[in-house]
């Protein structure tokens, strides 16, 4: 119901000792609890008749959701702990709101390659490990994180702003689907609700109610990414920025939250035991995948920027299959291309064989932007 928030809500339930006995109050019992008042007590009453119970939870049932409040045993463990906490929530596929490992990655919905590569090794690496990756199924940084978390048959969750049984962005339908296999979709928005931008920034406050750390991967100063870091603090989780290129205005919030105080992110390890769980490098990185071609183009480049003729040259292939091998190394985020036509390999979370020690876990030294 608009106006009547989650915090307001509780306060009635307290006041009048169930949800049951809040809805039938009269105008003038509503106004005497503290926080409501004449005003809204007259909205709550006009409101009420327009409010269908039964259809509300037909539909969800139809959608295949969930519905789940305060009182009841599948309600979210970690959203009980919000002061906020939405009184109601529905849920849809394999996910049963247990508090278990789970980190929260989230980002700009223009990334840069890096940015896309180091959301779904992130991913990747929480999948493989068992916790859950929580996001907000928005394009960009949101959706390679639920992709990496797939890839190794994780589960992934996403929180939607908009009702559960709408696909938002539409072209993630394929991607939802898969999610409600491996893990699943949360809303507190009412079924059928399309997105709304006021919906959105107190949908960012589950996110990291959700997860134990929350990851900011790349941002602007004013995103929405930055205000579930500011939810994760405030709700005691931990915060993690990926640092990235001076020159990239997508690096400006994860260096503003290093600049106040957020943990520095170079690899898994740290964002693993925070969730705690132990890293286990697999076979299925950011380098998997590629053909005899890309492997060879991407093996004789390093971080330094080298001229296309020189990459021929290391290779001993035409400049044909160089070029085309180089195109898809750039789409896939492995690869730069720097002033000049140069080229240069993104080590991200990959690198030397010669391993460091960050926060108790081991991986290979890399570059972070």
């Amino acid at each position: 119901m608009p106006l009547l928030g989650p915090v307001r809500i509780a306060r009635l339930v307290t006041t009048f000792g169930s949800a049951r006995a809040a809805w039938h109050a009269s105008e003038a019992e509503l106004a005497a609890v503290p926080g409501i008042g004449p005003r809204l007590s007259a909205h709550i009453a006009r409101s009420r008749p327009a409010v269908n119970v039964e259809r509300a939870l037909r539909r969800a049932g139809e959608a295949g959701a969930r519905v789940t409040t305060w009182w009841d045993a599948g309600y979210p463990e970690r959203l009980r702990e919000l002061d906020d906490a939405p009184p109601v929530v529905y849920l849809r596929g394999r996910w049963d709101g247990t508090a278990g490992p789970a980190a929260a990655i989230v980002g700009t919905r223009r990334p840069s390659p890096y940015g896309v590569n180091v959301a779904r090794t992130l991913g990747e690496a929480l999948g493989r490990a068992g916790a859950v990756v929580v996001s907000g199924l928005a394009r960009g940084i949101d959706r390679a994180a639920h992709a990496g978390a797939l890839r190794e048959d994780g589960m992934t969750v996403a929180v939607l702003g908009c009702g559960i049984d709408v696909v938002y962005p539409p072209e993630h339908r394929s991607l939802m689907e898969a999610m409600l296999a491996r893990g699943g979709v949360v809303s507190e928005v009412p079924i059928g609700m399309r997105p709304r931008p006021q919906q959105f920034p107190p949908r960012n406050r589950l996110i990291s109610a959700l997860a134990q750390a929350v990851v900011v991967v790349e941002g602007g100063v004013d995103s929405g990414s930055l205000i579930t870091a500011r939810h994760a603090a405030a709700q005691g989780r931990a915060v993690y920025a990926v640092p990235g290129s001076v020159f990239s205005a997508a690096s400006r919030g994860p260096h503003h939250l290093l600049a106040q105080g957020a943990r520095l992110l170079q690899g898994p390890g740290p964002l693993l035991e925070a969730v705690g769980l132990a890293w286990r490098p697999g076979t299925s990185g950011p380098v998997a995948g590629l053909t005899d071609t890309e492997a060879r183009v991407l093996a004789v480049l390093d971080e330094r920027p080298e001229q296309i003729d020189r990459i021929i040259e290391g290779t001993a292939l035409d400049a044909g299959c160089v070029a085309a091998a180089l195109a898809t190394l750039e789409v896939r985020g492995l690869v730069q291309q720097t002033p000049g036509k140069r080229f240069a390999r993104w080590s991200v979370f990959e690198g030397s064989n010669r391993p460091h020690r960050a926060g108790g876990v081991t991986w290979s030294n890399h570059s972070s932007s």
